[in-house]
């Protein structure tokens, strides 16, 4: 148990937070929006949540911030309203605009390469490998020993991704250009450049803790009023909890929340 208090009994108080404008929700995906699934090209979001995100983008801005590519996270979500973070930062989709961040350019045919060698060299039965264009990520979910698969993902990378930045989240090692690219660097970029007074971040996992990070930062020095609530099932990171203000039970509360605030809103 986390100790913090639930999102859903203290609604009022991220109500109250999102009527200083200007304001934003950023929300992860995968494990916030989406349940996790076996196979991340079969997540879907629930019906509820996708009607309420349309009807929240219409009084205020939503970022989702992810670390599919963009053109993934917009066939998960199908709403093009909203702004997308996509790849940890590394791709932005805003008002019908994509852009790549400039950092990110030269490392794309290192990208390429060391997933070619990811799909000749990692066989284990249970991984699988996501090609994100900017970035890559291996997955072990499936795996019968998904700490012994880690370890090889993990020695395997360490031979063939050297120079790269190499992350893990919730059964999944990513590799991302080395530069200063997050969702934490994605709020903030996008909380300067719109001027927010106000932030509510929801996540489950260890890269949504670098956003709340950031809020936490922004927050102790005064330059925004912010909250973030962590999805907090049996497998959320230690850090995530750390960091985070409340809690949601799962992706349902989430989408239960989200109904709630569009309509009060």
């Amino acid at each position: 148990m986390s100790g913090l208090p639930d999102l859903l009994a203290h609604r009022n108080e991220a109500l109250a937070l999102l009527g200083r404008r200007p304001t934003c929700v950023f929300t992860d995906i995968d494990g916030t929006l989406s349940p996790i699934v076996a196979d991340p090209a079969a997540a879907t979001v629930p019906d509820a949540t996708r009607s309420a995100l349309a009807a929240l983008v219409e009084r205020i801005p939503v970022v989702a911030l992810t670390g599919r590519s963009v053109d993934d996270a917009r066939r998960v979500l199908a709403l093009d309203a909203l702004v997308y973070s996509g790849n940890h930062g590394a791709e932005w989709w805003e008002d019908g605009l994509l852009s790549v961040e400039p950092t990110a350019e030269p490392y794309l045919e290192r990208v390429r390469e060391i997933a070619k060698a990811v799909e000749r060299g990692i066989t284990t039965p249970g991984t699988l490998l996501e090609d994100k264009g900017v970035s890559l990520s291996v997955h072990y979910r499936n795996a019968a020993q998904p700490d012994t698969a880690r370890s090889g993902i993990l020695d395997f990378l360490d031979a063939h991704a050297q120079g790269m930045s190499i992350r893990e989240g919730k059964m999944v090692v990513e590799v991302r250009p080395p530069v200063e690219l997050s969702k934490g660097e994605a709020v903030r970029s996008f909380t300067r450049r719109k001027g927010l007074a106000s932030a509510l971040v929801l996540g489950d996992d260890r890269t949504d803790a670098e956003a709340f990070a950031v809020i936490r930062e922004m927050r102790d020095a005064g330059a925004i009023r912010g909250l973030c609530a962590a999805v907090a099932t049996a497998d959320a990171p230690a850090e995530l909890l750390a960091s985070a203000d409340y809690t949601l039970a799962d992706t349902a509360a989430v989408g239960r929340f989200l109904t709630w605030l569009a309509t009060e809103l």
